[in-house]
């Protein structure tokens, strides 16, 4: 007797101990409201689609909440995420160190993933040879311009089709109206560097910040802004809502650059009253020796999903992953919901990407950033990127900008901070 209940004690405490292992619902942590609702309704496709059992708890937190709560998550181990969604900012934050990822290397090449998504993007979160997360989008760089103010100042996509004509026909609209041709974001010296076949990083990571061609573009780009051809918003960057209720309300920019997400999120909704009156068309050509190629199209920034190194689901959180990024109708969702356009190519072919667009007057968008695609140049990650952006965004774009320091000398002085912090 004694024997028999030692052997069922020991069964249930085996059972009970089996019970407390089993991991619960998938933890996935996203940077906003608008991506928790998307990412639950992706959990629930995904269930439909063969995975009955499958549960997952979606959390929203800030887009600039998430890098902290991440790192006390990382750093206790207690509530940690199994899949988290990271802006490519962020995620250099977590590349000095080990990084707290899974290398998904292996996972992504027999997958043929390396090979469907746009090739330079996959870069976007590889680091020392390892692929930790996949892009959620394509960033793909247009010139969004004010159709009806274009018209009305009798300027045509094909009159600005460079960088030098764009240049004088601003010129022109200035002298004529009194208006900026383009207004300027500290965004454009990243992009248009990257346009002209360089970066602000090498392919290991390292800042090449005051490189003679760097120096060059942002000179170029206080250039414009002496002429007025370019025109400085009041809070110095396009991203915030007032620049949209000052700048665009009153009609005193008629074009910005910006990539995917920014035409179909952030324009739209922040400019509802204009919908009609916006238009997409490539970036204008660089023409000088110094750039390479005619690359009418750049990238800026990216959103991406990674895997915690931590996770005891591994396997879950990589096949929630590879449905996300291979589905059709996860692909089609996110474009149709204004987020953004896919970099995973074999969902273009869906005919509900090639949608005229209303709010764009018609034009269909979507097929012009595929048209560019190939075009796009490959970004690399670099541990230092979140402190440059720091730097940049806070310290020396207004100040570069406005003109109280030399293009020159404050890139030197930003190189320099960066290899102190080496």
């Amino acid at each position: 007797m004694l024997g028999r209940i030692l052997a069922v004690s020991a069964t249930c405490v085996l059972l009970l101990c089996t019970l407390d292992a089993q991991p619960g619902p998938l933890q996935l942590w996203v940077t906003s409201a608008n991506d928790a609702k998307y990412y639950q309704s992706m959990v629930d496709l995904y269930r439909r689609s063969g995975h009955p059992k499958f549960q997952a708890e979606v959390h929203a937190y800030g887009h600039a909440e998430m890098p902290d709560k991440l790192a006390v998550a990382i750093k206790t181990g207690v509530n940690a995420p199994d899949v988290v969604h990271l802006d490519e900012i962020f995620f250099s934050l977590y590349l000095s160190g080990e990084v707290p990822f899974v290398d998904l290397t292996s996972r992504v090449r027999a997958a043929g993933l390396d090979k469907k998504i746009v090739p330079q993007r996959i870069h976007l979160f590889e680091y020392g040879g390892r692929v930790y997360g996949l892009p959620q989008s394509l960033s793909g760089i247009v010139l969004y311009y004010r159709d009806d103010l274009f018209s009305e100042a009798k300027i045509t996509p094909a009159q600005i089709d460079t960088w030098d004509k764009f240049r004088t026909v601003g010129r022109t609209v200035h002298a004529s109206s009194g208006r900026s041709l383009l207004s300027l974001d500290w965004s454009y010296f990243e992009i248009l560097l990257r346009q002209r076949g360089f970066d602000i990083f090498d392919n290991a990571g390292n800042p090449t910040l005051d490189s003679p061609v760097a120096v060059e573009t942002l000179e170029w780009l206080v250039a414009i802004a002496k002429e007025r051809v370019g025109l400085v918003p009041d809070r110095a960057t396009i991203f915030e809502p007032t620049f949209f209720a000052s700048d665009v309300a009153n009609n005193e920019t008629m074009a910005v650059i910006g990539a995917d997400w920014y035409g179909l999120d952030m324009i739209q909704n922040f400019a509802p009253s204009l919908k009609g009156r916006w238009r997409a068309m490539p970036l204008p050509v660089w023409t000088d020796p110094v750039s390479k190629g005619r690359a009418a199209t750049s990238s800026f920034a990216g959103e991406g999903l990674l895997v915690y190194k931590g996770s005891q689901r591994v396997d879950d959180a990589w096949g929630l992953i590879r449905f996300v990024i291979e589905n059709q109708e996860a692909n089609v969702q996110r474009y149709l919901h204004g987020n953004s356009l896919t970099a995973y190519q074999p969902a273009w072919s869906d005919p509900r990407l090639h949608r005229p667009e209303p709010y764009f007057g018609g034009q269909r968008v979507a097929e012009l950033l595929m048209k560019l695609a190939p075009q796009a140049p490959t970004v690399y990650a670099s541990p230092h990127k979140a402190h440059l952006v720091s730097l940049w965004r806070e310290k020396y774009w207004s100040a570069v900008i406005r003109g109280s320091i030399a293009p020159r000398t404050a890139l030197s002085e930003m190189q320099a901070e960066l290899k102190r912090g080496m």
